[in-house]
């Protein structure tokens, strides 16, 4: 391709999206808990529409469900970019070392 003449990892922009993941992983997880420490029927929602109350009730349960598997997928998926970055960063070292030892 034009323009792209170097093959390498841009560890900066990978730890970058670490910290972005991670952040993100975080933001739904409280989203999850915002949602499950206040049901929606507390009070008087609901109060004469049980049915339909206890529906929503029920979605909401189903959407801070999915947050919290989202957060969980999330925080999971940055720990193997962490895990990755850090074996490339170990890689570049010891290749670094190695050629340093034949050509001082």
């Amino acid at each position: 391709m034009p323009g792209f003449d170097v093959l390498g990892v841009d560890l900066d922009a990978l730890h970058n999206t670490i910290g972005t993941l991670r952040t993100c992983a975080d933001a739904l997880r409280q989203q999850s808990h915002r949602i499950t420490e206040h049901p929606f029927g507390a009070g008087s929602a609901g109060r004469d529409y049980s049915a339909q109350g206890a529906a929503v009730q029920a979605g909401l349960e189903r959407i801070a469900s999915c947050l919290h598997n989202w957060s969980i997928a999330t925080a999971a998926t940055a720990d193997v970019f962490a895990h990755a970055a850090t074996e490339y960063e170990r890689l570049d070292r010891e290749h670094a070392d190695r050629l340093t030892a034949v050509h001082p």
